[in-house]
């Protein structure tokens, strides 16, 4: 994986959410994470010509826009919105009961089911750019909140323990403008039988921008790529993504979107990579797999472009071929080594569109510089069929020429007759914001 920094995107995209000031620890913060935070996704797993990678908004930028960018420690406080994401499973036994004193003391260490970070919606607080997700994260013995894109700053900073009466007891540890240290909370919770998904009660709190910020539900951030944030495996239900930007304009600023697409999937369906340009969704069964060995997926990329036939495998965009659905499917249908069905039209989310399914044709014997193949590459960026794969490419018109790719893409004819049927009703969920 590359290590470069589109600093110029990312700077921008800080420049226009950030505040005015940043304390001596979030520049540190800021200084550390530049260093040990991964840069860009990896190539997409399948495609192993690909020559260009995709670039993750990292989690930190530049020491040279650390006064712009470094978070702010001053909020406003905000009721969560409790229509995100699933309910807890009805009839569900809570992990804590709400009886006893809100003012009980510190006790055991929290729960190793609690110990991770947790997804939420945005949680209105000054310092977190206006339209990101919010994560708290939560260990033996302490708690922070932060902005679940394009940002390492920690928020709320506080120990952490269980009360004898079962609740979650969290203590602020550093002073912030509404807030001083030493501020209390205690929160009775309610975990899923699956373990995936967290609501969160406010009893009380010393604190209420944390209190404001904290109740509510929480989905596990379980992604099975350690360099994304991805959720992995969910609970049946509606979602949220917080990288992806549909609308992104190449090479455009990118600022984090929660929710930029919404998406509902039956028991047994994971979330494997978020990333401002791309998402997948995968049966469960394949996320232990990694991509380079799915055997079938929905991928989702933003502002596709046709891919230059003179140069393939190059991210070349072929030109006279305008980024529209109906010149694109056009295109699609002269490409050499290529087997389309006539396009079928679609609607998802009132947003009209065309879709065929592709192979490649059994006598095609170009590879890439690199070996790989027989291949056809046709779509950037790095969209492919070869061997026996199948795929279904659908091209949506999102509307003020933004265009949106979404591909259900099997190993070979088999898989692909037995995926659609429950791919397109997950594809058909789709709602973009």
């Amino acid at each position: 994986m590359t290590t470069d920094r589109d600093f110029d995107r990312i700077a921008g995209a800080w420049l226009a959410t950030s505040p005015d000031e940043a304390p001596d620890r979030a520049i540190a913060a800021i200084l550390q994470a530049v260093e040990t935070t991964p840069q860009v996704r990896s190539p997409w797993r399948w495609l192993t010509w690909r020559s260009t990678t995709m670039n993750r908004i990292p989690l930190a930028i530049g020491a040279a826009a650390v006064v712009a960018i470094a978070g702010a420690f001053v909020f406003f406080r905000s009721s969560p919105d409790p229509t995100v994401g699933s309910s807890p499973t009805p009839g569900a036994t809570p992990s804590v009961s709400p009886s006893g004193s809100s003012s009980a003391v510190a006790g055991g260490p929290v729960p190793s089911e609690l110990r991770a970070s947790w997804m939420g919606e945005h949680r209105g607080l000054t310092g977190i750019a206006p339209d990101a997700g919010t994560v708290i994260t939560l260990d033996q013995n302490s708690f922070d909140l932060a902005q679940s894109a394009g940002s390492s700053v920690k928020y709320l900073e506080s120990s952490a323990s269980i009360t004898s009466e079962g609740r979650l007891r969290l203590e602020l540890t550093l002073n912030n403008a509404d807030c001083d240290q030493g501020d209390v909370g205690t929160y009775t919770w309610t975990i899923s039988p699956s373990g995936r998904i967290l609501t969160i009660i406010e009893d009380r709190d010393d604190c209420p921008t944390r209190g404001g910020a904290l109740a509510g539900i929480w989905w596990l951030m379980d992604c099975p790529l350690s360099d994304d944030n991805c959720l992995g495996a969910v609970d049946a239900g509606t979602y949220k993504s917080q990288f992806i930007t549909p609308r992104l304009d190449p090479g455009g600023p990118w600022s984090p979107v929660f929710g930029a697409v919404t998406y509902t999937v039956p028991d047994g369906w994971g979330n494997a990579g978020d990333w401002p340009e791309t998402f997948d969704l995968v049966p469960v069964s394949e996320l232990p797999l990694g991509g380079a060995n799915w055997s079938r997926a929905i991928s989702l990329t933003v502002q596709p472009s046709a891919m230059s036939q003179d140069k393939p495998c190059s991210d070349t965009v072929q030109s006279g071929v305008e980024r529209t659905v109906p010149s694109l499917v056009t295109w699609l249908r002269t490409v050499p080594g290529l087997v389309t069905t006539a396009p079928t039209a679609i609607t998802i989310d009132g947003h009209a569109g065309q879709w065929v399914d592709i192979r490649i044709d059994p006598a095609w014997t170009k590879k890439c510089a690199d070996g790989s193949g027989p291949i056809v590459t046709y779509m950037m960026p790095g969209t492919a069929v070869m061997g026996t794969e199948r795929e279904r490419l659908i091209l949506l018109d999102l509307g003020e020429g933004d265009v949106l790719q979404i591909l259900v893409w099997t190993k070979d004819q088999a898989a692909f007759d037995a995926f659609v049927p429950e791919a397109m009703p997950v594809i058909e969920s789709f709602q973009f914001k």
